[in-house]
């Protein structure tokens, strides 16, 4: 059940973070010069990416552990998958801090800031918080995320401090960072130069365990229909009361190459994947049309969702730039692309 912060813990947030931003760490460290903090296991690190060097958003995000790292690295190459940039910043998992404009903040953000006494002037200049989770729309953060990014804060001021004091150099071209870690056997923290975990987006490849469907697949009849493909997040914020924060459900369709006719369209709900939900509706159309000449995909994670259905049937599977079917359905209902 999402909980609220208290006004004292947000305002231990906000002073963390007023302090981040007096050290301007964004002088220093590019987006992808990432920070690690580390305190236990190493799956568990902390990744800081500080935003800002360019000049244009100023802000701080914070990644979760190596499912967190993997998240950052889909943002960081986005254009080699083909995915729009509201693809791939749906799909982030991470707490993150901006300075902005106040235009930009909730109702609920500027009534923290007034109660808490800050005054804000001119432009990147508001101080506000934003959740990011994959399936639900961007929001502001629950009492864990306040009481977790507090901690984190609070150390990486710690880790900037060593940077400078001990006047590190870390070589962040070539995929290492700048690790604050907690020593085990001496219970000091300490910082120092540390290779990347991994350095490419880590896919998750849909496996079909029901060895009954799989035999279906590889047994059923050949057609010439050619399909499109796509899953994409609706994007815009949907209120249930079954949801915890406001809902950004994945839209699942499947068209037609030659007449353009979308032949399914389903959404996901509340806590549903995206990726299954799809495989779902190809496997179903598979099995009652027969296994289609092409499956035609524009971005390589659908690829990932549908890679062992069409080789368990023989389907080709295409990327390309873009599917016209559901691009003109998507612009016609929803206004995108």
């Amino acid at each position: 059940m999402r909980q609220d912060a208290s006004i004292q813990e947000w305002g231990r947030l906000y002073e963390a973070a007023t302090k981040l931003k007096e050290k301007k760490p964004w002088e220093k460290f590019w987006d992808m010069d990432l920070i690690g903090i580390q305190e236990g296991d190493k799956e568990d690190t902390i990744f800081i990416s500080i935003l800002g060097r360019g000049g244009s958003c100023y802000g701080i995000a914070a990644y979760e552990g190596y499912e967190g790292f993997n998240d950052y690295l889909l943002l960081a190459t986005a254009n080699t998958f083909n995915l729009s940039p509201e693809y791939a910043m749906f799909s982030q998992n991470n707490l993150t801090c901006y300075w902005g404009n106040r235009e930009e903040l909730t109702t609920k953000q500027r009534e923290i800031i007034k109660e808490l006494g800050y005054k804000y002037r001119g432009k990147n200049q508001w101080l506000y918080f934003t959740s990011y989770a994959a399936g639900y729309f961007p929001c502001n953060l629950d009492k864990e995320e306040v009481l977790r990014l507090t901690e984190y804060y609070t150390r990486l001021l710690e880790a900037l401090e060593w940077y400078e004091e001990k006047e590190m150099e870390v070589d962040f071209q070539n995929a290492n960072m700048f690790l604050y870690r907690l020593d085990q056997k001496t219970g000091q923290w300490e910082g120092v130069k540390e290779p990347l975990p991994f350095t490419s987006y880590q896919y998750k490849k849909l496996a079909i365990s029901n060895e009954d469907l799989k035999e279906e697949l590889e047994n059923v009849s050949e057609s010439q229909a050619v399909l499109e493909v796509n899953m994409d997040y609706l994007g815009a914020a949907v209120t249930d009361k079954e949801y915890d924060r406001p809902g950004n459900p994945w839209i699942c369709l499947v068209g037609d190459a030659d007449s353009g006719l979308i032949l399914n369209m389903e959404m996901t709900g509340p806590g549903e994947d995206g990726g299954m939900k799809l495989a779902q509706m190809v496997a179903s159309f598979i099995l009652t049309n027969g296994a289609p000449k092409e499956i035609r995909i524009s971005n390589v994670l659908v690829g990932t969702v549908l890679e062992e259905i069409c080789q368990l049937c023989g389907t080709q599977l295409v990327l390309q730039d873009s599917l016209k079917s559901i691009d003109d359905f998507m612009a016609a209902r929803f206004g995108a692309f």
